[in-house]
């Protein structure tokens, strides 16, 4: 069976499912705990595509091939979208590149240095503690089930948003193109789901220090840090917060 293209497969989900345009965007990409899944055409198209190798015995793609096709997919796409409006697409890009400016990146900013700070302090302690908490997940499987839910719930958050936070705000504070409404769009609306990220990771830490009584003054720096970008993502970012994400927060 000859592979759907990416341009049709799009068009028969917005066709098949009630698709909430743009709600990829703004998500944490945690489509396991999302409600919204079967309402995302991101979702959906990996889905079909899982579904056509099972279908078709091919082995799982690597990362490296799930790029390649992602970029050749999204080619295809733009070059049709440019040819339905009479574009010439090698001279429009030529002069896009003429007239944007290279991009700064936010990497020597605040928000950044410290969720990368705190990437790397959680990376270490994941490291020093994985024996520790392999024992307490068994421990609590056979003796608590409460502790067992909150303590496994805060470790897949922490592991979850780990590098998470510093990605977005990375985003949001890149240089826009110009001073348009849909340039201070996509800012806070990574912004906002960076802070939610980062209040998430504060949850997921208080949840567990009760766990780690020797390891608290760690803990509690750490939550000092996030508490330092939260304020400061807020003020950098005033409007971030009245960002309406689609769909989640309809």
């Amino acid at each position: 069976m000859e592979r759907e293209k990416s341009s049709d497969l799009l068009k028969r989900i917005h066709e098949e499912y009630e698709v909430i345009p743009g709600i990829h965007n703004y998500c944490d990409r945690w489509c396991q705990r999302c409600r919204f899944c079967t309402r995302c055409s991101v979702y959906l198209m990996e889905v079909e595509e899982e579904k056509f190798r099972a279908e078709n015995n091919l082995p799982e793609q690597d990362f490296e091939e799930s790029m390649i096709n992602i970029l050749q997919d999204t080619m295809e796409m733009i070059i049709e979208m440019a040819a339905e409006d009479g574009i010439e697409l090698s001279e429009e890009m030529d002069t896009e590149l003429e007239f944007f400016p290279p991009r700064r990146t936010g990497k020597k900013h605040y928000l950044f240095r410290k969720a990368d700070e705190h990437s790397k302090w959680l990376i270490k302690w994941f490291k020093e503690n994985r024996k520790k908490l392999d024992t307490k997940v068994k421990e609590f499987s056979e003796t608590s089930k409460t502790d067992f839910l909150i303590f496994e719930n805060a470790i897949d958050s922490l592991s979850w948003y780990m590098h998470f936070i510093a990605v977005k705000f990375s985003r949001a504070l890149l240089p826009p193109y110009d001073e348009s409404p849909e340039s201070s769009y996509d800012k806070n609306g990574s912004a906002k789901i960076a802070i939610i990220a980062t209040e998430n990771t504060m949850q997921a830490i208080s949840a567990i220090i009760s766990y780690f009584p020797e390891d608290e003054d760690e803990f509690l720096t750490a939550l000092v840090r996030l508490e330092r970008i939260r304020k400061r993502a807020l003020k950098e970012f005033p409007d971030a917060m009245s960002f309406k994400r689609p769909g989640f927060d309809d």
